[in-house]
């Protein structure tokens, strides 16, 4: 289950909204179940995160819900992996105007990261 936890809005230049999600052991433990988010809104615009596990692969998915014939959709995103173990394990995906439309929305953004995570690479 991921849960969202936190949303913050950024008073900057581009509108930043921040959203935290607490995710459960069921994302990393179970292999045959993706685990998504309920929709939340930003930019006047519905979005979903799913978290799928493969055998040693965390993939991480940003998923744009309201789709339209004839929108477009440029987002800048940034997933940041929290360890709660120690920091200098997080692991951290950013994009930067990717583009979202009716025939790509499945199409999703994803971050593969190893797991369980291999703390040798600090």
């Amino acid at each position: 289950m991921a849960l969202l936890y936190r949303f913050v809005k950024v008073p900057d230049r581009a509108n930043s909204h921040v959203f935290t999600f607490i995710v459960t052991k069921s994302v990393t433990r179970d292999l045959e179940r993706d685990v998504t988010s309920k929709e939340f809104a930003c930019g006047h615009q519905r979005w979903a995160i799913t978290f799928s596990r493969t055998d040693k692969v965390l993939g991480v998915y940003l998923v744009w819900r309201s789709t339209s014939e004839s929108m477009r959709v440029y987002v800048d995103f940034t997933f940041t992996i929290m360890n709660r173990e120690h920091f200098s394990v997080n692991e951290a995906f950013s994009g930067k105007q990717v583009c979202y439309f009716l025939i790509s929305f499945y199409i999703m953004s994803r971050k593969e990261i190893p797991y369980p995570p291999d703390a040798t690479n600090s």
